[in-house]
């Protein structure tokens, strides 16, 4: 097993009353007021980030059990955007990049995420961290994992 799906079965195992221990297993993404960069490297990062968010929500389910609810990657593309959510039992997570005037900016948005300003992910690190947020947000289900 990966780290992630070591860290993901670990959630999964532990009993849904030991609260301490989600919110050890769940701290937030790190994030950064989201700010214009090039072209290049907007599309550079969101295929990156978009090409772990793959990976990462196929490990996860992966260990989830069979009657598991599973994590969902949902692609969205549009005229001046690239954008995905990841979707577990109706809380989502969207990561985008908007291109405009030769620029592009980042942006998270979705359940759980509090912020006054906009922000992104500060890199694709903080993946892993917002994907298990958002299956204890979303009240994964708890059971052992073999």
């Amino acid at each position: 097993m990966t780290p992630f799906m070591q860290r993901v079965a670990e959630l999964v195992g532990t009993p849904e009353d030991d609260l301490v221990a989600l919110g050890a297993m769940s701290p937030p993404p790190v994030t950064r007021l989201s700010r214009r960069i090039a072209t290049g490297t907007g599309a550079d990062r969101q295929v990156m980030i978009r090409s772990l968010a793959e990976q990462l929500v196929s490990e996860a389910n992966a260990v989830l059990g069979a009657a598991d609810d599973r994590l969902e990657l949902v692609d969205e593309t549009l005229p001046t955007e690239l954008a995905f959510r990841v979707v577990h039992r109706g809380r989502a997570a969207r990561v985008s990049t908007t291109f405009e005037d030769g620029t592009a900016y980042g942006r998270l948005v979705g359940d759980g995420i509090e912020s006054e300003e906009p922000v992104e992910l500060e890199d694709a690190d903080a993946l892993p961290d917002l994907l298990v947020r958002l299956l204890v947000e979303s009240g994964v289900t708890h059971h052992h994992v073999a």
